[in-house]
């Protein structure tokens, strides 16, 4: 099938009628069928327009992995709509941003889950909410916001919830028309990501994610009645574009975890007979770490990708064999690429994959240059690497000037990382241009985290790096210069963040300096903090060993 001129919504249908009784989504108690979600989110579809959301709008999802997830994204396909996907670990301050920025016009969210008060934040963030008509909603400080709806049936006053809207005629709602006015490079999801100046950026992509579903099932040898287990944020790229999206597509069964735990996976692996997977390094370590793992059946295991952080040969080896997997393969990508913009053969040598190398599975084109010159560097040298073609993102929401900053003229995508491309084609992460650090497959970016730390106010100036951490891969070492005259020590900082900031965001050590390295001009030079940070670090693993 030709996937370049067919819209989420309209892959769905088709799916639908190719297996209708195949499971498409398990998970939350429920087990859904691709006639039956078919029709769910024809009913959520009618809801939303009801609602008074068309093409064109955006619908905030502050939901953790589930069926209700799901529906309201392919709700939000079929109509026009886009979904901004929120992460469910993002504090008050943080959610708001994304709210204001994507000019929300509804928010699905969730009352509670995991003793976390959403609703509490929600009325943080909206004020007076309560007292409002679902649809008529009128804010201060989020001028678009018309509606919070509540996963479920779930209740509470100036909200409705998904299910009421799925219970509602709407008669006069024209569905197919609404349908039939989709266009392909309409946005379907926005999904926000940090950077170098601090501001989270949404990246939009479009019904051309279908394109690399296709892509991605083919590297890893998906087939209809698969099951696919969905424990990867469907708020994140790697969840949604690069998990849910090929599934549906291809007949497969996605079993949805609400959160990460290795046990529940590998009792899902087991009952559910799990074919498909991915994850970052973290997550295999955990598999593995689990008692009894090796004499698990997980002989159902077909394909698993691994990326997200650097994998070490020792792990992939031992991921391999000890989960019984056909294939592991390497993958890289990013949120404005897709999620996967090179991965390793289903049949290449584990070397490959202990070697983090992976080659393009479609249409576009990746190459290694000089981020000064924008010459192509040469096969087996150094560069940062470019990618252009359809998984692209479109650009980043009302924000043309980060846009232009990452894509050319001539639509290459700027990923800022280093690499180079071997003799047998494959591409080789070789660094990070840019500061950002990996903690447990989330970037977390140091101008976004010290922003917020010098809120403090007895923290004059902070300087956020990364150094290695056994399960999460990296994690945040922070040096912080406290306003003179005052007391600050990392406790205090600690406390700072916890509760403000996602959790993977709040620094795992600090130390408080009187000052930074500086150059003649008073310049920070952050690679000396950096060193230090690596020091300190290996100071302290010692220490600890020695106990």
């Amino acid at each position: 099938m030709d996937w370049r001129n067919v819209t989420i919504g309209e892959a769905l249908r088709r799916s639908a009628q190719n297996w209708p009784d195949n499971d498409f989504v398990v998970g939350m108690g429920q087990r859904l069928s691709f006639t039956t979600f078919d029709a769910q989110v024809d009913r959520l579809a009618r809801g939303f327009l009801g609602l008074g959301v068309g093409r064109g709008d955006h619908v905030a999802c502050w939901l953790t992995n589930s069926p209700a997830w799901l529906l309201t994204w392919f709700a939000c396909c079929r109509i026009g709509a886009t979904v901004v996907s929120i992460n469910t670990r993002y504090k008050v301050s943080e959610v708001e941003y994304i709210l204001r920025q994507s000019d929300a016009k509804a928010l699905i969210a969730m009352p509670e889950f995991w003793n976390i008060d959403y609703l509490g934040m929600i009325r943080e963030m909206a004020p007076g909410f309560e007292s409002a008509i679902p649809g008529q909603m009128h804010i201060d400080g989020l001028p678009e916001l018309r509606a919070i709806v509540l996963w479920d049936d779930a209740e509470h006053s100036g909200t409705v919830s998904q299910s009421a809207l799925m219970a509602q005629e709407n008669p006069g709602v024209d569905l197919a028309g609404v349908e039939a006015a989709v266009e392909i490079e309409d946005p379907v999801i926005i999904i926000y990501t940090s950077g170098t100046t601090g501001q989270p950026k949404g990246a939009m992509h479009c019904h051309r994610v279908l394109i690399e579903g296709r892509n991605i099932a083919s590297a890893m040898h998906m087939e209809a009645g698969d099951k696919v287990l969905g424990h990867m944020p469907l708020y994140h790229v790697a969840g949604s574009v690069a998990t849910a999206i090929p599934a549906m597509q291809h007949g497969c069964g996605l079993v949805t975890m609400a959160e990460w735990q290795p046990g529940e996976a590998l009792d899902l692996i087991e009952r559910e007979r799990i074919a498909i997977m991915g994850g970052i390094p973290t997550h295999f370590f955990d598999l593995l770490a689990q008692p009894g793992v090796a004499e698990r059946d997980t002989h159902c295991l077909k394909a698993a990708w691994i990326g997200g952080a650097p994998v070490t040969p020792a792990i992939a080896r031992k991921v391999k064999s000890t989960l019984h997997l056909v294939s592991l393969q390497a993958v890289y990508g990013m949120t404005e690429t897709m999620g996967m913009t090179t991965l390793s053969e289903f049949d290449a040598p584990i070397e490959v994959t202990c070697e983090n190398k992976g080659k393009i599975v479609g249409d576009y084109e990746v190459g290694v240059f000089d981020p000064e010159t924008g010459i192509e560097k040469p096969q087996g040298e150094d560069g940062e690497i470019w990618v252009r073609g359809y998984l692209v993102m479109l650009g980043y929401y009302k924000n043309p000037e980060a846009t232009a900053a990452a894509i050319t003229p001539e639509g290459w995508f700027r990923t800022g990382d280093l690499g180079q491309i071997d003799p047998d084609g494959y591409l080789m992460i070789t660094g990070r241009a840019k500061e950002m650090f990996i903690v447990g497959g989330s970037n977390a970016y140091p101008a976004e985290i010290e922003r917020f730390l010098e809120g403090h106010e007895n923290i004059h100036q902070a300087v956020v790096c990364g150094v290695p951490d056994a399960r999460m891969g990296e994690v945040g070492f922070t040096f912080v210069m406290p306003v003179p005259g005052t007391d600050l020590n990392a406790d205090d900082v600690i406390a700072h963040c916890r509760g403000a900031i996602a959790d993977y965001k709040v620094p795992r050590y600090v130390e408080v300096v009187e000052d930074f390295p500086r150059t003649s001009t008073n310049k920070i030079q952050r690679y000396l903090l950096q060193q230090d940070a690596m020091a300190r670090f290996e100071e302290r693993e010692e220490s600890h060993a020695d106990d």
